[in-house]
């Protein structure tokens, strides 16, 4: 019997020792293996490395550099040092100790927690149950399925990284999708849709593609960091299915691969992409983020770029905040004034330099630019100039910024029309009110009612968004009075400077 469980053993699947062990551990047990068996006594080993303080240099005692895991554990958790020490370099290689890495790490799960409780709060006020759902009850719209692919690329590509033992490439794989794809992307993208309060299809998509998402995660994430993902999948999964595993690494990981959409996710990238090339260029123009712009325009000579953004228009106006999206191969807008190139022409024109300089100058540059496109030479001053003799400085009209991203350009319109500014100042309001209900404290679903004391000018302004300011702060009631004086039966009133005007806000909880 002993006999038969060694042969079902042997040889090990895996063993792992430092680099210290090369001509110890590992050569005598391939030794006594070879010589006794016949064969190597393990299939895979793995040599890791050491952790070595922030400067490179080894822990001792003498130096007072040591940081011991009962350390690191009391302040941060367990899971955090798990994952960081996987995280922080190749298996194989020796790790620098670094605290602020460390702490880089603990905020990575505290923005994962902070994406639990914004998930079940809302489920739950909305008696969200998965199990109950079916395809007839929700809509997916384009980031739905997107987060769906992507929570299921993670899980092929993390199971693929851990049979390669490359733990360093999951742990980074997991951190990204927590920081980037979730919170920072897809929360942010359907925020809003959490706030109707009917059992909206479009809302319980939301709900569902984030529900997924999450399962998908933790269930990569438990190798690592066991002790948060058992807890949130006791609530998470274990609370709304009696019949799932007691624990979560009773579970098989599985991922689907029809819900896989590259072409989507490499869409999606794109997107991303020209949305922080019109924040740059917000920033380049200190145009705030927060008020709306009339259009942007994005250029690019690549088809797949213009599909991408045609397909995602509707996403790209609601993060970058602006009215419409226009496509195009060139911005007509652009002015261009021609120079010559000096390289080539400085040795053939010599003396007729100064006329051909004064000649590009003095003419138009968007019709030579064109002339040289569709002939390819123009004939300046008697000589004939190709298009490698002729450079151009390119002019934004008054009103646009433009960042570059990597399949193109974004050219933003920062002029501000009257529907603009109303709407702009609405959203200062906006944020004010939403300021005041975080000091005091406000449940997310508590309803308000609001009185606005500001200027005529301002208040001119404001009042055509009523409706839209008090859908975005749960008011009940908005009053905005210039005249006169709001009723001071309000539970916190405070006093604003927005754009220069005096507005004074007045909430009560209701």
């Amino acid at each position: 019997e002993e006999k038969e469980k060694f042969e079902d053993w042997y040889p090990y699947d895996f063993i792992t020792e430092g680099h210290d062990q090369t001509r110890g551990w590992f050569y005598s047990q391939l030794g006594t293996g070879v010589i006794s068996m016949g064969r190597s006594p393990y299939q895979k080993v793995l040599m890791h490395g050491f952790v070595l303080d922030e400067k490179g240099n080894k822990m001792s005692k003498s130096l007072g550099n040591v940081v011991s895991p009962e350390e690191v554990i009391e302040k941060y958790g367990a899971d955090v040092l798990r994952f960081y020490l996987l995280w922080a370099s190749k298996p194989w290689d020796d790790l620098k100790f670094v605290w602020d890495e460390l702490l880089n790490i603990n905020k990575m799960f505290n923005i994962l927690w902070n994406v639990y409780v914004f998930s079940t709060t809302y489920m739950s006020l909305d008696n969200f149950n998965p199990m109950e759902i079916t395809e007839d009850d929700i809509i997916l719209r384009p980031e739905d399925k997107w987060i769906i692919s992507k929570a299921n690329t993670l899980v092929k590509e993390v199971a693929k990284d851990f049979d390669k033992l490359f733990f360093h490439k999951a742990t980074r794989k997991i951190n990204n999708f927590i920081l980037e794809d979730l919170s920072r992307w897809y929360v942010r993208l359907i925020r809003g849709r959490t706030w109707v309060e009917s059992d909206d299809p479009d809302k319980l998509g939301a709900y569902y593609s984030l529900y997924t998402a999450l399962t998908k995660l933790i269930f990569v994430l438990c190798p690592i960091a066991p002790h948060v993902s058992e807890e949130i999948y006791d609530n998470l999964v274990k609370g709304v299915n009696s019949d799932a595993p007691e624990s979560i690494h009773m579970n098989d990981w599985g991922y689907d691969e029809d819900a896989i959409d590259e072409e989507l996710e490499s869409k999606m990238d794109v997107v991303r992409e020209v949305i922080d090339a019109s924040i740059r260029a917000r920033d380049i123009a200190q145009y705030k983020l927060r008020w709306p712009v009339s259009d942007i325009t994005v250029v690019s000579q690549d088809e797949d770029v213009l599909k991408a953004i045609e397909e995602l228009t509707d996403i790209i106006k609601d993060q970058s905040n602006t009215k419409d999206v226009l496509c195009a191969s060139e911005f007509e807008k652009l002015s261009f004034n021609a120079k010559p190139n000096l390289k080539t022409l400085g040795p053939r024109l010599k003396g007729d330099m100064g006329k051909v300089m004064a000649a590009l100058k003095q003419g138009d540059g968007n019709q030579i630019k064109a002339d040289l496109e569709a002939n390819g030479s123009i004939s300046i001053e008697g000589h004939e100039l190709s298009a490698d003799d002729v450079l151009f400085d390119s002019e934004l009209p008054d009103d646009f910024v433009s960042s570059e991203f990597e399949g193109g350009n974004v050219f933003v319109n920062t002029n501000i029309t009257p529907e603009i500014k109303q709407e702009a100042m609405a959203r200062e309001l906006i944020r004010r009110v939403q300021d005041m209900r975080k000091d005091m404290d406000l449940d997310v679903e508590a309803n308000i009612d609001v009185c606005v004391e500001t200027t005529s000018d301002f208040k001119d302004l404001i009042t055509p968004q009523s409706e839209f300011i008090s859908h975005e702060v749960r008011a009940k009631s908005l009053t905005i009075v210039d005249s006169e004086i709001c009723d001071k039966d309000s539970d916190y009133e405070k006093e604003w400077d927005i754009e220069g005007e005096k507005v004074v806000i007045s909430i009560k909880n209701i």
